[in-house]
Formats: structure tokens, C-alpha cells, sequence
């Protein structure tokens, strides 16, 4: 029984994470944060190293996670 539980939440959990992600993908390239520290990169010439890339992405989600359970924008 957990098995068929198990398969049928990752079948719907990949259903739905994976057009989401593609999507994320897509519109990352619109972002104007993102299009900011791509130009500031592209500008200087430099790459960017994948340490680099986790640590911005380790950075964005902390401060997501950290206003989400501080409430921050609730009390504006």
C-alpha cells in the first residue's frame, strides 16, 4: 500500500513541479534582478563559478523563508 501512496504523490508532485519549474526557467530571463546580476557578470567578463550560484540561491531562499515566518509584510 505505501508503495502505490508513494508513486501516485510523485507522479502528481512531478506534474505539477515540473511545468512550474520550466516556467520559473523561462521567466528567470525577464527578471530584472536577475537580468541586473547576469549584466553586472556579462560586464565584467566574468563567470559565474556554480559555488557562486549556490550561494545566491541558498541567500534568495533564506530571505524568503526568513520574511515568511517573521511576517514581516503583514504589518505593513
Amino acid at each position: 500500500m505505501w508503495y502505490g501512496v508513494f508513486l501516485w504523490a510523485l507522479v502528481s508532485s512531478l506534474a505539477f513541479h515540473a511545468p512550474a519549474a520550466l516556467l520559473a526557467l523561462v521567466t528567470l530571463r525577464r527578471h530584472k534582478y536577475g537580468a541586473a546580476i547576469a549584466g553586472v557578470y556579462r560586464a565584467a567578463g566574468k563567470n559565474m563559478i556554480p559555488f557562486e550560484a549556490l550561494i545566491l540561491g541558498v541567500g534568495q531562499t533564506f530571505c524568503v523563508v526568513v520574511v515568511s515566518f517573521l511576517r514581516i509584510l503583514a504589518t505593513l
